[in-house]
């Protein structure tokens, strides 16, 4: 049986959040080796850090998609569309 990407009680974005925190380190040390200063280094990590902070809060309090249950995509209704004829020499072209 295939294991959960996440760990159970615990919301997936979490995760992604986690990554996104970690990616910070790598992209200081990629500076660093090719030969940036340390201050540019240190500035992109806050920068980075500052950038997963605000999704962090974005994340929370956005409203959870598809959690209420007559929520839709915004549009006609799916059989609308179905049966609708297809561009029936309406083109500019002709």
């Amino acid at each position: 049986m295939p294991r959960p990407a996440h760990a159970p009680g615990r919301p997936p974005e979490d995760d992604l959040l986690r990554w996104a925190a970690f990616a910070c380190l790598p992209a200081a040390a990629a500076l660093l080796w090719h030969g940036a200063p340390f201050l540019t280094a240190a500035g992109v990590v806050c920068g980075l850090a500052a950038v997963t902070a605000a999704s962090h809060l974005l994340i929370r309090r956005s409203p959870r998609l598809g959690a209420h249950p007559h929520a839709r995509r915004v549009g006609a209704p799916p059989h609308a569309r179905a049966h609708a004829p297809r561009n029936a020499g309406q083109t500019p072209a002709g």
